[in-house]
């Protein structure tokens, strides 16, 4: 049996059993520079929003707003660390299925304390970020003008109640999907480490009119 061999010869790590399976492109035995491949964009094909809005006899108004981004990859960058299985950091409960011994089948691979080249970059780590977010839905009532200004002696008074990010409807495995990049160039990609999604909002409010 002949083994894959890792960027030989400067590093010439030979890959053995329950190591990560990486293709050899160019068929050459050895896994290296040339067998890079496109895996993905973080420039999404569709993004955008929409938003509903109802109303009933002027008093009653519900406003919604929903943003979305469609077709675009991530890098999960948090997997990448908490999967490794390199250093003594925290790692992920997804280890505890690693390959531990001949025989098994199991997405995760072996651990090798300071050694082996389980966490290179790849397809393990690239997902599809595509996401629907209820952002906003505000719903107001405008209290009746006759009631208003003859006992309350004001000209409007209206009351409302707005919640932010309620749900997210995505497939992504991360904390939060929409992912930022930095700067303009069109080539740059999206790595996800785990920043705080956004919170969950609800603000209760009267606007009056005197």
């Amino acid at each position: 049996m002949i083994y894959t061999r890792f960027n030989y010869p400067t590093l010439d790590y030979t890959f053995q059993p329950g190591d990560a399976i990486y293709e050899d492109i160019n068929h050459d035995g050895n896994i290296n520079y040339m067998d890079v491949v496109y895996l993905g964009n973080s420039n999404p094909k569709l993004s955008g929003g929409f938003g509903p809005s109802f109303g009933w006899k002027n008093k009653i108004n519900i406003s919604t707003f929903f943003n979305f981004r469609l077709g675009y990859d991530v890098i999960n960058g948090t997997k990448m660390s908490t999967t490794n299985m390199y250093n003594f950091d925290n790692q992920s409960t997804a280890v505890l299925r690693r390959w531990r011994k001949e025989g098994d089948v199991t997405d995760m691979p072996r651990a090798i304390i300071g050694g082996g080249y389980n966490w290179l970059g790849s397809d393990r780590y690239v997902e599809n970020a595509s996401f629907v977010r209820f952002r906003t839905i505000t719903g107001r009532y405008t209290f009746d003008p006759k009631f208003v200004q003859n006992r309350l002696k004001m000209k409007t008074l209206s009351g409302y109640i707005t919640a932010e990010n309620l749900f997210t409807l995505t497939r992504y495995t991360g904390q939060d999907p929409e992912i930022s990049t930095s700067g303009a160039d069109p080539f740059r990609i999206a790595y996800d480490y785990s920043m705080t999604p956004p919170a969950k909002i609800f603000t209760i409010g009267l606007v009056a009119g005197f």
